[in-house]
């Protein structure tokens, strides 16, 4: 039976949190608290990246303050569009 692309995403996002957080991902529930995997604010950042370059998807850092658990983790990341096509934002330049 095929996996669905919740399941993939699930599953991803949980390998990207395990490896990252160097956590084992048979501890890692939708209900753990990142604030209880994660050991520093420098780790979720990684964690962040991470996510952001893997999946292919802009994290808006601004819209994470309300992220508490692994599972806010991913349907955060589920309603983000995927930009694997998009190249890296053009640098700003002064006015």
């Amino acid at each position: 039976m095929p996996r669905n692309a919740d399941t993939e995403l699930r599953d991803t996002v949980i390998s990207l949190i395990a490896g990252t957080l160097k956590v084992p991902a048979a501890d890692i529930r939708d209900s753990s608290k990142l604030a209880d995997i994660a050991p520093d604010s420098i780790a979720l950042f990684e964690l962040l990246v991470r996510l952001e370059k893997e999946l292919g998807r802009r994290v808006e850092y601004e819209e994470i303050a309300h992220i508490e658990t692994v599972g806010d983790v991913i349907t955060y990341v589920a309603s983000l569009p995927n930009d694997q096509t998009a190249g890296p934002p053009a640098p700003e330049t002064p006015a």
